[in-house]
């Protein structure tokens, strides 16, 4: 066996640079569960703290529009980026409105990306995110991820916390990855966090607004900072610079950093010996001269990404659609048959398909509201299986998904908070032709389209006509007589001439007059009627 095969075994994390994209991949048993692609630029922007001024208060909405130095106005909501109640122990004092007006200077955090026209939202509570811990300057709280769900752990976590947590001075919400973290650890990365903070304020109080006092960090910083675990085999790299950056312990957004604040590598690299030492035997350089991705069979699942059909090992499908308001996805029986009877069928693919539905909306970072219509079931045990085994499956991403229930129709609707943009952002564009639509008109009905450019046309008295179209277009009008019955009734005294072209779009086509007797006409010119 060799060792793309051995690595199909095991989970590993894949980090590249091309063409001046970052990538960056998780992979396990040879399936991607997180694929990741961003520009190596500025427009990387959520996470980063900006000083910005506010230019408009909307009262009744408990919301204002402030300029922080981007291309449109960040939108500022009170209820951005709060405390998780589930996450915080004790009683969380959680302010109601937004004491601003016109003028004020604030230091506010991106929290959502761009989403077609409008503009960023911020909020007004800051984060720094380590790997253990999140650092909240104006929360005096102590909150535990819920995906730790021992609670002897929680409590030994949360009485840690509290133990060196400065009063008054903000609290933290304990992440995933600090149930295996020892004591000194978390007290390290909490001093590194508090450090942090106090370097950003100070920064911020030297600069006017708008402008960038925090930088978040770059892909492959995230990348390390929230994706790894110590269940991470090998941490691949396509790109040097990046290797010896992450091995040697230096930043990798040295350039951002000398233009802001503290560094945004700082809780990475900074306080974290044993992690820093984990990357170092991790690390593997990948020097062939293949590519990195197609090597371990990567850049196929990158391909299915592009695709809205999913196939399940069963011959069992799930059809997934985005549209603006939600993504639905539905699940087919394909060529399953199963053993038994249509109820244990449809059971099992139901089931087989809860674990593909949670990879997908994962790897594909779709957020917002997902609509599922699993297969109608009969038995009521069932249904209740196949929700709790959604929920099961949901709880392995880092976004926060809430399930609400299957309906009688067999719909379940789940909620999947999102930051960031999906991750086929960057693989695919809007189509020129079909505008996003996804189709292009019928052959009928660009034929109806030029009969209509034809009679206008003739309507302004020339005697003959010159089509310029797609040639398939061409091809399907000459062999199915297209025009003929429109030709012996209305055009018997007209002269039509097709000019077929392999460069048009099926949908192009132009249509020009001339009453001359003799015309000049390209070579590939046919005769129609």
């Amino acid at each position: 066996m060799g060792i793309k095969n051995k690595e199909f075994m095991i989970k590993n994390i894949y980090l590249d640079k091309n063409g001046g994209n970052y990538i960056a991949a998780l992979a396990e048993g040879g399936k991607l569960l997180e694929y990741h692609i961003e520009r190596d630029d500025d427009s990387n922007i959520v996470g980063n703290i900006y000083k910005g001024k506010v230019v408009n208060v909307l009262e009744g909405m408990q919301a204002a529009f402030v300029n922080v130095g981007l291309k449109k106005n960040a939108y500022l909501y009170v209820n951005e980026l709060l405390p998780d109640r589930g996450d915080v122990v004790g009683s969380v004092d959680i302010p109601l409105t937004l004491n601003l007006k016109e003028g004020d200077e604030i230091l506010v955090q991106v929290v959502k990306d761009y989403v077609g026209n409008k503009g960023v939202k911020c909020s007004p509570y800051l984060s720094f995110a380590g790997v253990y811990l999140v650092y909240m300057p104006s929360f005096d709280i102590v909150g535990v991820s819920r995906k730790i769900e021992d609670e002897a752990i929680r409590e030994r976590l949360t009485a840690t916390v509290e133990g060196f947590k400065r009063p008054g001075q903000g609290g933290f919400i304990v992440r995933t990855a600090a149930a295996k973290a020892s004591k000194r650890e978390l007290k390290k990365e909490a001093e590194e966090l508090y450090s942090q903070y106090e370097a950003t304020r100070r920064f911020a109080e030297s600069i006017s607004a708008p402008a960038q006092v925090h930088a978040e960090g770059d892909l492959i910083t995230r990348m390390l900072r929230d994706v790894y675990s110590s269940d991470v085999a090998h941490i691949y790299f396509g790109n040097k610079t990046m290797y010896d950056s992450v091995t040697s312990g230096k930043c990798l957004n040295e350039k951002t950093c000398e233009n802001t604040g503290p560094c945004c590598n700082q809780a990475l690299f900074g306080g974290n010996a044993r992690r820093k030492e984990e990357y170092k035997k991790k690390a593997i350089l990948f020097d062939r001269s293949t590519d990195m991705f197609k090597h371990f069979g990567l850049d196929r699942e990158v391909d299915k990404l592009l695709r809205n059909r999913v196939e399940l090992s069963s011959g069992a499908y799930l059809i997934i659609d985005k549209t603006e308001a939600l993504t639905a996805i539905d699940v087919n029986t394909g060529k399953f048959t199963g053993k038994k009877n249509l109820e244990e069928t449809v059971f099992q693919t139901n089931m087989l398909a809860t674990a593909e539905i949670a990879r997908q909306v994962r790897l594909r970072n779709i957020g917002g509201i997902v609509v599922v219509d699993f297969i109608d079931m009969e038995e009521e045990e069932h249904r209740t299986k196949v929700v709790e085994a959604l929920e099961n499956a949901l709880k392995q991403d880092r976004s926060k998904c809430n399930v609400l229930g299957m309906s009688a129709l067999g719909l379940v609707e789940f909620t999947r908070k999102k930051k960031r943009k999906e991750s086929t952002s960057m693989l695919v564009q809007e189509c020129p032709y079909c505008k996003g639509d996804g189709l292009v008109y019928s052959n009928d009905y660009v034929v109806q389209k030029l009969r209509i450019a034809l009679l206008d046309l003739f309507a302004e008295g020339f005697s003959s006509a010159i089509i310029d179209l797609n040639a398939d277009i061409a091809d399907y009008i000459i062999k199915r007589n297209a025009l003929s019955k429109d030709v012996s009734k209305i055009w018997s005294d007209k002269r039509i001439y097709i000019v077929p072209h392999r460069t048009y779009h099926l949908e192009e086509f132009s249509v020009r007059g001339d009453n001359s007797k003799v015309l000049d006409l390209p070579d590939n010119a046919k005769f129609l009627y």
